[in-house]
């Protein structure tokens, strides 16, 4: 058996003597070799691969910071999706979580968890291949985020080859990136020397950092990384079965993994870790915003299942926020496009969680009046969630003398009309239609992304069009002409005639949009998808609220709220009127041909499909649009009621079930055939 090459094989002793140097210093914080041998050893490897090209391997030192300065970053489908987590604020919250999780599983007694800090940095999702970092993305919106891979590579705790003997075929990881407190420090130093603005707070740090075009300058902001979650194939010999054997097995392959991780037998001592690290954080040398906790058993989790929008296996503890005093200086009111009006605490600027803030929502009148607000007074300000500003407190005892009572104003303060608050409601409300403020936001509403997505119409040029009386409805716009609108403040000529086409093309966008920009109370997004897919007209819709609500109801989702938020919103005349302006501009008001509205009972009605992989020229949001719009349904999970399993490059553990189940498998040349007889 011949050996390799001299120089091959010096290249891999340089690379694993390197590789175990750099696991030792980033990620054990324990150096096993100093630091001018590593130099030495790494402009050696750096010689060697210069004079012979051919010895480069991807998971080389060398290849950390490597490669020209990225034009942009591309879109990508996670393999699994990043779902957020619900919050716990309370001792009560965590109890109802508990006690729910509980329920959905059937079980009584205690459940074994696992509690780790929750860093407060930006999440990743790291794939491998064969135990080789082939890409890592951003969290973005859960199903989608962005590749940044180059940038990921530098960051030394971010391994770039598992260091494992038989590493499976696919490991997905994810964690969460973070710049340490005393790297901030130096960045915002050196950022203060160059006359640079300073960063607000470490996350912003992290989240402007990954997003650079230059690896080198992720480089130099010395990034750091916590792996906290594992996937793997369902049929991984002797992987791991629970969260506290993930993070062990991802400390093996060679990831960083936070070492104040503790498995907790009970509620009580989920409760004791929280207390524990609510006082010890500020010890840490890097940001946490609260703890997670996670059902240690691998299998009940998947027994959990998810909502929506989160898993209900898990929950994040948040520690109260911080609080800072301040002056208030006056209470302004917002009305919104519902006519809802919202007192505003405007106040002294604090800074609070990174940021300066200067007003805060006071929600209601209730909540004003709960407060006791007086003109002057010293109040007690922090951040819900370390998001959303609001008042907490008024400290009473500091009171000016003769400080008079704030109160939410009778009338509008946008056009004068008589506020009202019906008996049992919270809010209050300006009943105007011909409100600025409601028309400025319902005309906000039906340009927005979610809606009709007219570009180039924004805030400023709508409150143009209404303070000057151009506009006033949403039938309006499509009256307004490129001359017209060039006269306006910061339009010009092109800008006017883009937006004309731009209101033109609007008239061509799916009815579910339409029906969302009507800004229906209650009938969001999602709501407005459902409805649109069973009421494939604006006509059936209004017929079915005035004669059969019953059917409103017997929509996935709708509830009877809804249901009569539309029974009420088409029964009003103004709203009438508006529907038929809209019809005699061009707006159908139903859906297209190609929307799943107007789709008959065909033979795929009814039936199940699972995505999973890469399709070869499409995405799976694209994939699943055309299965819905002939009917189908999509699923997330392969079971013996699935139809069709669609597999593309990379296919998971989905594809294994599958075939073991008897499952029917398409790639999407198939798919398209099913789908093109399916309708036919």
């Amino acid at each position: 058996m011949s050996s390799a090459p001299p120089n091959q094989a010096r290249a891999g002793e340089l690379r694993q003597l390197l590789q175990r140097a750099a696991h030792a210093y980033y990620v054990l914080d324990a150096p096993e070799m100093e630091d001018s041998v590593y130099d030495r050893l790494y402009r050696e490897l750096l010689e060697l691969e210069a004079a012979h090209p051919e010895l480069i391997t991807p998971d080389s030192p060398s290849q950390r910071v490597g490669g020209a300065p990225a034009e942009g970053f591309s879109s990508v489908e996670h393999r699994i999706g990043l779902l957020s987590l619900d919050n716990a604020f309370t001792p009560s919250d965590l109890d109802a979580w508990y006690s729910r999780l509980l329920k959905v599983l059937d079980r009584t007694g205690d459940l074994a968890m696992v509690g780790e800090l929750k860093i407060d940095g930006n999440a990743l999702a790291l794939s491998y291949e064969q135990g080789l970092l082939v890409q890592a993305a951003t969290r973005g919106e859960g199903e989608r985020g962005e590749q940044i891979t180059g940038n990921v590579r530098t960051i030394a705790s971010v391994p770039l080859r598992l260091q494992l003997e038989n590493p499976p075929a696919w490991v997905e990881v994810r964690g969460e990136a973070l710049i340490p407190d005393e790297t901030f420090a130096a960045i915002n130093a050196e950022r203060a020397a160059r006359g640079e603005t300073l960063f607000a707070n470490p996350r912003n740090a992290c989240a402007g950092t990954l997003r650079q075009l230059d690896p080198k300058v992720v480089a130099a902001r010395r990034l750091d990384f916590f792996a906290y979650t594992l996937h793997l194939p369902k049929d991984t010999p002797q992987g791991p079965s629970s969260q506290w054997q993930s993070l062990q097995w991802l400390q093996a392959a060679g990831f960083k993994v936070n070492p104040n991780a503790e498995l907790l037998p009970n509620l009580a001592a989920v409760q004791a870790f929280f207390s524990a690290w609510d006082t010890g954080r500020r010890a840490l040398p890097y940001a946490t915003d609260g703890v997670v906790v996670k059902l240690n058993d691998l299998r009940l989790q998947d027994a959990a299942g998810f909502t929506q929008k989160a898993p209900r296996w898990a929950i994040a503890l948040k520690y109260a926020a911080e609080e800072a005093p301040s002056i208030l200086l006056r209470l302004a009111c917002q009305v919104g496009r519902t006519g809802v009006v919202t007192p505003v605490a405007e106040f002294e600027p604090v800074p609070l969680a990174g940021t300066t803030v200067s007003r805060a929502t006071l929600h209601n009148a209730d909540r004003l009046a709960e407060l006791d607000l007086h003109a002057g007074d010293t109040i007690v300000v922090r951040k819900a969630g370390e998001i959303i500003p609001e008042v907490v407190r008024v400290l009473s005892e500091l009171r000016p003398a003769g400080a008079v009572r704030l109160e939410l104003p009778q009338v509008c303060p946008e056009c004068g009309s008589e506020l009202v608050r019906e008996q049992g409601e919270a809010a209050t409300h300006c009943v105007n239609s011909s409100c600025p403020a409601i028309l400025r936001g319902a005309l906000r509403h039906w340009v927005s992304k979610g809606a009709l997505d007219v570009d180039g119409l924004g805030a400023k040029l709508i409150e143009q069009l209404v303070d000057r009386g151009l506009v006033g409805s949403i039938a309006d716009l499509y009256g307004l002409d490129a001359a017209l609108l060039a006269s306006l403040e910061r339009m010009g000529t092109k800008s006017a005639d883009n937006l004309v086409a731009a209101l033109a093309a609007s008239k061509q966008q799916a009815w579910h949009r339409q029906l969302y920009g009507l800004g229906i109370h209650h009938v969001g997004e999602v709501n407005a998808k459902a409805l649109a897919k069973a009421f494939p007209s604006a006509a059936d819709l209004a017929t079915a609220t005035a004669s059969t609500p019953e059917s409103i109801t017997a929509v996935f989702g709708i509830g009877g709220e809804i249901a009569q938020s539309l029974q009420q919103w088409f029964a009003t005349p103004a709203n009438q009127l508006l529907l038929r302006a809209l019809e005699q501009l061009g707006f159908p008001l139903a859906a297209g041909p190609e929307e799943p509205g107007a789709i008959s009972e065909t033979s795929l009605t009814g039936q199940t499909f699972v995505l999973t992989g890469s399709l070869p020229t499409m995405s799976r949001s694209a994939a699943q649009a055309l299965i819905e719009a002939a009917g189908g349904k999509v699923s997330g999970s392969v079971s013996k009621k699935t139809s069709f399993v669609v597999a593309g490059e990379e296919a998971g553990s989905k594809l294994s079930k599958a075939e073991s189940l008897g499952v029917a498998v398409l790639d999407e040349a198939g798919l398209l055939e099913l789908l093109k007889a399916g309708s036919g």
